[in-house]
């Protein structure tokens, strides 16, 4: 084994045992966010609880055992088993930061982000040098749009890894950086990691993509395409690559560059879900191509990939919601446009929304795919010239909206979503959350209280905005008193 594979696989094992406490607290962020409850076991599935239970009486600091216990208490929604855990793990290990990283990982659970975050400051006052209580904090302020205090964390968590996880680090924060916004500061961070040669090749691919990114959202798609090519380049086999690639295949002004991924994948590899991702990938080259030149985008070329595409996977959303909306643009194909329409309901798809012209459905796809790579920027100016063409189109005015949101575009979003709740009878609760984490971010939390009180409800999106908005309040009164 060569240096460098040394090097990558010790990387590579260091940075799981690094992060494996670190992310315990948030390994069922989705399940949190519901309401407790004890939930009946699959038929056939063994419940090994009661064996942890009795290896921890007799192992009271091995702390792993605690971890898999709580994970099953929690998925399980084992309210008191969870509680006696932690509590059991506090007792027994007090000095131990994965204690309280355990007890941060209960009150996650019960959308106590207070207490959560004050175990994980205990976690970090327990163990200073350690990176896990850290990049578990951070965490925590991620998914509560704390930036400020994410991005300090990552620039700590940065100084004190160890120099074979700088570059994963490095990369941590740039993306921290380029998620709020900041893109100066995160270019060099990703210019500098491009250029480290011995760093491991996935890692870097994700630095290359991060790379495509900023490069979409500055206009610069040729540069965007380079990046893309050159995270190919290092791992030709990695599924998330070249999914971004067939995606960035609408996205770019000029996406020829991307032909030649495709082209490799299809001869050189046999798996399926990478050969599947290169048709796709020129399927929408050659509907480009064919609108471009004015010619069917059913016609002989580009439905030649669609039938690949059905031959490998029939009846894929992404495959026939796309061909329906080419369908329903030709009237002499009406009857095969009604049929395809009827299987999708049945499937419970539903039919997508079809604008006016070729050019306008491009437009649309480039928006959605624009959104499913990380190019907000792009997206938004996209979703402009969509409204402003097919101003009635369904979905259009929502996808604006995504578009402003993820690009921090904060007091345009809001103005279009409270301007679309006052046109509404009744509020739609997804206008409503993305409400709310506006305000959130614009730090009026209060408000945003108040207003879910007012209109009450308890959905699990709600109180888990509700939960962050106490934080958030918490957190405001807690600095005014310093």
């Amino acid at each position: 084994m060569s240096r460098t594979q040394t090097t990558a696989s010790n990387q590579r094992e260091i940075s799981a045992r690094v992060r494996v406490w670190a992310f315990m607290a948030w390994l069922l962020f989705l399940a949190s966010c519901t309401l407790p409850g004890e939930q009946p076991l699959p038929e056939g599935v063994t419940d090994t609880r009661a064996n942890l239970v009795d290896h921890i009486k007799d192992n009271p600091t091995d702390l792993d055992a605690h971890a898999d216990l709580l994970r099953m208490q929690i998925k399980s929604g084992d309210r008191a088993g969870a509680e006696t855990t932690v509590a059991h793990a506090l007792k027994h290990n007090p000095r131990d930061f994965r204690a309280h990283l355990l007890e941060a990982q209960y009150h996650r659970w019960q959308l106590d982000l207070i207490t959560t975050e004050k175990a994980l400051l205990k976690a970090r006052a327990t163990a200073p040098e350690r990176l896990e209580p850290c990049v578990a904090l951070a965490g925590l302020y991620n998914q509560t749009y704390l930036d400020t205090e994410e991005l300090a964390l990552r620039r700590v968590a940065l100084e004190l890894c160890p120099p074979e996880l700088r570059p994963e680090f490095t990369l941590d924060l740039a993306y921290c950086l380029w998620g709020q916004g900041n893109a100066a500061a995160a270019t060099p961070l990703a210019a500098a990691l491009a250029g480290q040669t011995d760093t491991p090749a996935g890692l870097r691919a994700r630095n290359r993509l991060l790379q495509a990114e900023m490069a979409l959202a500055g206009g610069t798609g040729t540069e965007a395409a380079g990046h893309i090519a050159a995270a190919f380049a290092l791992v030709p086999e990695d599924g998330g690559v070249l999914q971004f690639a067939a995606r960035a295949a609408t996205v770019l002004d000029d996406p020829a560059p991307l032909a030649p991924l495709f082209e490799q994948t299809l001869a050189g590899h046999d798996r399926a879900e990478l050969r599947w991702t290169a048709l796709f990938g020129h399927w929408m080259l050659a509907l480009r191509k064919s609108v471009a030149a004015g010619s069917d985008p059913l016609g002989d070329e580009p439905d030649l990939w669609r039938k690949r595409l059905e031959a490998m996977e029939p009846g894929h959303p992404d495959v026939s919601g796309r061909y329906y909306q080419l369908l329903r643009l030709d009237s002499a194909r009406a009857q095969q446009a009604e049929t395809l329409g009827k299987q999708l309901e049945e499937y419970g798809l539903g039919v997508p929304p079809v604008p006016s012209t070729h050019a306008a459905l491009l437009r649309l796809w480039r928006v959605e795919d624009a959104l499913r790579v990380g190019a907000s920027n792009p997206a938004v100016a996209l979703a402009t010239e969509l409204r402003r063409a097919e101003g009635e189109l369904e979905g259009s005015r929502m996808l604006l909206v995504m578009a402003l949101f993820k690009a921090r575009q904060d007091d345009r979003c809001l103005a279009e979503v409270e301007a679309w709740l006052a046109e509404s009878k009744e509020p739609d609760d997804i206008l409503l959350s993305l409400r709310w984490w506006l305000l959130l971010r614009q730090g009026k939390s209060v408000e945003v209280l108040a207003d879910i009180e007012k209109r009450g409800g308890d959905n699990n999106s709600r109180l888990w905005l509700e939960a962050v908005a106490r934080f958030h309040t918490y957190r405001a009164a807690a600095r005014k008193g310093e």
